[in-house]
């Protein structure tokens, strides 16, 4: 709001008063109660020319820390002395924001499974069997393995699950359509790769592991200013952090597994090329870069409730 002595930070109806609260964020001085002061003078003012409601107005200076000299100027003038953290505030606006933190809050996890192509005698089995016990014995491999298979399609969005029973999503259902028959069971065809592509630019937050794929492009796209191609030991430190594995994955061993097992998936997606042990972007990449930040943002616009700007 302005006034004469210029720009009003907070200003609310509280019952039947009024209440002015001046807010800042550093420690509070003799000065600041001056200024909160002068506002007042200005609203009266206001009120006398029947432009703003006639009621009581309390004073409230918010600071991190006062002066004695402040505490005393702030008793003498009527205003109320309160100390606040700007640091308690930005974290509790945070968390209001609760689909945002939940976005932020994702991070890639390790169901044991380093190619997606491992997947897919799991997978396709899906059509005749619909439990990890009923699918082992068709392809050889114990009931924990595919259950680990599977849990990470659901991952990938390819299943559903119901309890016990697995069934092909619409993407999964798109996905196993694109397989090559002329091809072994664990080729990836590229159609495929194109399906997974598609589905993880338009929705990058869909899960844990869809966001540690297209964190690991991101990396390589970030780190590519530093050198081409990007080094592994400089992906593996980066990817740790940015993807919030800090803590988790303190091992040195196993950030270069987790940072292994993802940089495989972006590979196997056609994202990513490896040279030696280090790390480039390839065309389809590149294009997949620049699409993920616009649904990136549409996403975060979306989640946070901001009006998207009309064309």
């Amino acid at each position: 709001m302005i006034v004469p002595s210029g720009r009003l930070d907070l200003l609310y109806a509280t019952g039947q008063t009024l209440t002015l609260v001046e807010l800042k964020v550093e420690k509070a001085t003799s000065e600041f109660v001056e200024q909160i002061y002068r506002y007042a003078n200005d609203l009266k003012g206001l009120q006398a020319q029947a432009k703003l409601v006639a009621a009581p107005i309390d004073l409230v200076l918010l600071c991190p820390a006062f002066r004695r000299d402040a505490i005393r100027a702030c008793a003498a003038a009527g205003v109320q002395a309160t100390t606040y953290s700007p640091d308690d505030v930005l974290a509790e606006y945070f968390r209001s924001l609760r689909p945002l933190a939940e976005l932020i809050e994702l991070r890639p996890i390790d169901l044991g499974v380093w190619n997606i192509h491992l997947i897919h005698r799991a997978l396709y089995e899906l059509t005749s069997a619909k439990t990890a016990k009923a699918i082992a014995p068709k392809i050889d491999l114990s009931d924990k393995t595919v259950a680990n298979h599977l849990s990470f399609a659901l991952q990938l969005k390819l299943v559903e699950r119901e309890g016990t029973r697995f069934g092909l999503s619409e993407l999964g259902s798109e996905y196993v359509d694109a397989r090559n028959h002329d091809m072994p069971v664990e080729y990836l065809s590229e159609t495929q790769a194109a399906v997974l592509r598609g589905f993880i630019v338009k929705d990058p937050f869909a899960s844990p592991t869809i966001f540690g794929i297209f964190s690991m492009v991101e990396v390589i796209f970030n780190l590519a200013r530093n050198g081409y191609p990007v080094p592994r030991e400089l992906v593996t430190s980066h990817y740790r952090e940015v993807t919030g594995k800090l803590f988790e994955w303190s091992a040195e061993k196993t950030a270069y597994h987790g940072t292994r097992m993802y940089s495989n998936y972006a590979i196997e997606l056609g994202l990513l090329g490896r040279s030696g042990d280090a790390l480039y972007l390839t065309p389809d990449g590149i294009r997949f870069i620049l699409l993920l930040q616009l649904h990136k943002s549409l996403k975060m616009i979306d989640v946070v409730g901001l009006e998207r700007a009309k064309p």
